[in-house]
């Protein structure tokens, strides 16, 4: 009877073990249980190199950021790797309020239940100066865009308006004053 709890033991204790490293792999994202495979799979045959290589990994994001071309040149076109059409369906820029606009470009199923923003379009034509690779381009580019959108394409300009009037009204009251000095001075 002892060998028999002994046995039952023996293969209550295996069966645990195993249930505890499956539900320890189901917690693992796909990246760590692929490094985690092949750890234990040098660890069991015994290589002598490591193979948790630290090498840095090429996200789309860092692939987005290299091959990013505000124009696409015909040689752009040309070119069909993943990464060429990953960029040329992505476009991001950022801080309207700095000046730039945010745009993500979309990819023609997208755009099918994308709801208009209003039903009377303006066409306005933007002057982009910008920097791409250690280079300043610039390009005029043609947009549509509602009342409210072409508002905030103009946003940057109207503040520096707005400022300059200020400026100039403060002027024109400077002068108004030192004129009013002068003739009291005279009298």
């Amino acid at each position: 009877m002892a060998s028999l709890g002994r046995l039952k033991s023996a293969i209550f204790d295996r069966e645990e073990r195993k249930m505890q490293y499956q539900s320890h792999i189901r917690g693992l994202n796909a990246y760590d249980r692929h490094k985690k495979f092949m750890k234990d799979y040098a660890q069991f045959y015994g290589y002598e190199k490591d193979v948790d290589n630290s090498a840095p990994i090429k996200t789309d994001k860092d692939t987005l950021r290299e091959g990013y071309r505000f124009i696409l040149s015909e040689e752009d076109d040309m070119d069909s790797t993943w990464e060429r059409r990953l960029v040329k369906h992505w476009i991001e820029m950022e801080n309207r309020k700095g000046g730039d606009i945010w745009q993500r470009s979309r990819v023609p199923h997208q755009l099918r239940s994308l709801p208009l923003c209003s039903t009377r379009a303006w066409l306005k034509t933007v002057n982009f100066s910008y920097v791409e690779a250690g280079e300043q381009k610039q390009a005029l580019v043609k947009l549509v865009a509602c009342k409210r959108c072409a508002e905030k394409l103009a946003y940057k300009r109207q503040k520096e308006k707005e400022k300059e009037k200020e400026n100039e009204l403060s002027g024109a009251k400077e002068i108004e004053l030192n004129d009013k000095d002068k003739r009291k001075r005279q009298l």
